[in-house]
């Protein structure tokens, strides 16, 4: 994983977010343990990305505000939006 990769990957939720990316989503592995939602769907964000709030929030980003996504683990709001913070 590296460069300006925005492709999305799967890592298991028993391991470490790589440093730069967010989690988009959750999902199910094979290539994981355990069963059911044992996946986080990762990339690195863009300009402005809709996140799940578990996911770490890179340097260079700040929380816009919170919200609901389907894909995030949790009920009510479970998600940020963050952005890119512009230096001059």
């Amino acid at each position: 994983m590296t460069g300006r990769d925005h492709k999305h990957r799967v890592v298991c939720k028993a391991s470490k977010v790589p440093e730069g990316w967010v989690i988009v989503a959750e999902c199910h592995s094979a290539a994981c343990s355990g069963g059911d939602q044992n996946g986080w769907v990762v990339k690195r964000p863009g300009e402005r990305e809709l996140v799940c709030a578990v996911s770490p929030v890179p340097e260079g980003y700040r929380q816009v505000r919170v919200t609901h996504a389907a894909g995030c683990p949790g009920d009510g709001d479970n998600a940020l939006v963050i952005e890119r913070i512009r230096t001059f």
